[in-house]
């Protein structure tokens, strides 16, 4: 996988992250894009540092994942992409981490679950035929953008809600396919919704059901942007 690439493409989805790069223990630091946030050496101590605690943690706690550190301004994020490689993100800390994880976990194509190597657990990427296809991901996907602290829980209930008042029993169906093919597309966030409302509006046959659909949510969806 071009690691540098999905580097970049995290990097430029979300506003928030300022910064980051690459690690492994036999190139050191690589494909750096936190410029101005520390040199070299510091960025490679920190790094250092991080996976030597990781892989201790690992052993003891094998849902391990990812970890973060809180500075005075930014959150350092690091992941285990695999056994040699590592991510590291800076990024401010008003970015959810719900909706880091899954930026992260798409662009990476990474399965939620977690297979044994060597005694200790990590997250392995999955095939991309079989991450596209997989409930299981879908589901997952779902559950991060509905959990309580994802800031897109609030406006996607009320579209849910809304939608079900039009299309009858059939809408939770379509909300779950439709939201999750949404996810997996491109970064979701507040300011992507209206693409996602187009295809609920599609579903919707009676033109002023339609309307009154859009008209409905304009005031909601106004209030969370």
């Amino acid at each position: 996988m071009d690691y540098e690439a999905k580097l970049s493409d995290i990097i430029a989805s979300l506003p928030e992250i300022e910064g980051g790069f690459l690690y492994s223990p036999d190139s050191g630091i690589y494909a750096n894009q936190a410029t101005g946030l520390a040199s070299d050496d510091g960025l490679f101590q920190v790094a250092l540092k991080f996976s030597k605690i990781f892989s201790l943690l690992s052993v003891h706690f094998h849902d391990t994942g990812n970890f973060r550190a809180t500075f005075k301004d930014l959150v350092l994020f690091g992941m285990l992409v695999d056994r040699d490689h590592w991510m590291f993100l800076f990024h401010r800390p008003t970015l959810s981490p719900t909706m880091l994880n899954m930026t992260v976990q798409l662009a990476l194509h990474i399965e939620t679950d977690e297979v044994e190597q060597g005694g200790t657990r990590e997250k392995v990427p999955a095939p991309p035929e079989a991450e596209s296809h997989s409930d299981a991901t879908g589901d997952a996907i779902l559950a991060s953008l509905l959990a309580p602290e994802s800031e897109l829980s609030k406006p996607l209930n009320k579209i849910r809600d809304e939608l079900a008042k039009y299309i009858g029993p059939v809408a939770e169906l379509v909300f779950e396919e439709s939201t999750a093919e949404w996810a997996s597309n491109s970064p979701p966030t507040l300011a992507a919704l209206p693409e996602l409302m187009s295809v609920f509006e599609e579903e919707i046959d009676d033109d002023k059901d339609r309307t009154t659909f859009k008209e409905a949510l304009k005031p909601f969806l106004a209030e969370v942007k």
